[in-house]
């Protein structure tokens, strides 16, 4: 599988699936690319979809030093640069979206449209699930055959037909460490990079669970789109926050063809 060394040595695993113009996916910090398991076979028929894993977590590698939204961004950068890719669409859900906008405020002339779930701060809500998920962590591990990733499954709300998946998912992605620097590197505030955003950007979040849009953890798309008034948004019904990439694949993937058939990359390479 293939890796790039990252500007201090890390290993960052990535992949390219499919034709058509460029299109990265950017999962959370648990299930990395494999957020993506439902939405790659669709996408792929429409895009050059590129995967990444961040630093901290899967296949890239999982040690906490150097664990920053920037060096993600940093990092999916140097993808780029590995494959010869001049500028790309950016679609990235969960914490993701943090990489989403800092990329596309620190690399305007890399990017395309944007795709993201809205959060750019670190809410209460998050938070406070930040540290109880520090806590479960500590307490049983997860990466280890213990019961730490069933907890964080449910933490974060997962619908129940998923839980298994995902629950089998944390456990291959994460170690409690790379975790911890994960969501620590999460407490950040983006805020000012919002007005750098000068691309077209659709906000999609679904409507339901914790995770949802009116939930405080959800809530960063109303100042996204209060700071970029030509923002779009859709909204997954029924669908539960930034799980809808998982459980309603086929009306996401509905809506970022849509949205990207209109915001074409003339003269991408």
């Amino acid at each position: 599988m293939p890796h790039i060394t990252s500007n201090d040595g890390k290993k960052i695993w990535y992949d390219v699936l499919g034709r058509g113009e460029p299109l990265v996916l950017i999962g959370g910090s648990s299930l990395v690319h494999r957020q993506w398991d439902f939405m790659v076979p669709i996408l792929q028929d429409h895009f050059k979809v590129i995967l990444y894993d961040q630093r901290g977590a899967g296949l890239s590698d999982r040690s906490p030093d150097g664990v920053t939204v920037d060096q993600w961004a940093d990092d999916l950068r140097m993808i780029l640069d590995e494959i010869g890719l001049n500028k790309t669409h950016v679609f990235g859900t969960s914490n993701g979206s943090f990489i989403v906008i800092r990329f596309a405020a620190k690399y305007p002339e890399r990017t395309g449209a944007i795709i993201h779930y809205g959060m750019h701060k670190a809410s209460e809500q998050f938070a406070k699930m930040s540290r109880i998920g520090a806590t479960i962590v500590d307490a049983f591990g997860v990466g280890n055959g213990s019961m730490g990733a069933y907890y964080l499954v449910r933490l974060y709300g997962m619908p129940p037909a998923y839980e298994e998946w995902e629950t089998n998912r944390f456990e291959e992605n994460l170690t409690p460490e790379g975790w911890k620097a994960m969501h620590d590197a999460l407490h950040v505030d983006l805020t000012e990079d919002l007005p750098k955003i000068k691309v077209p950007q659709l906000l999609l979040i679904g409507d339901t669970g914790s995770l949802g849009k009116d939930s405080d953890y959800g809530s960063g798309w109303k100042e996204v789109k209060r700071l970029c008034p030509d923002v779009e948004v859709a909204v997954i019904q029924g669908a539960e926050g930034t799980y809808c990439v998982v459980t309603q694949p086929a009306e996401v993937a509905r809506a970022v063809v849509s949205f990207l058939k209109k915001h074409r990359i003339s003269g991408s390479k």
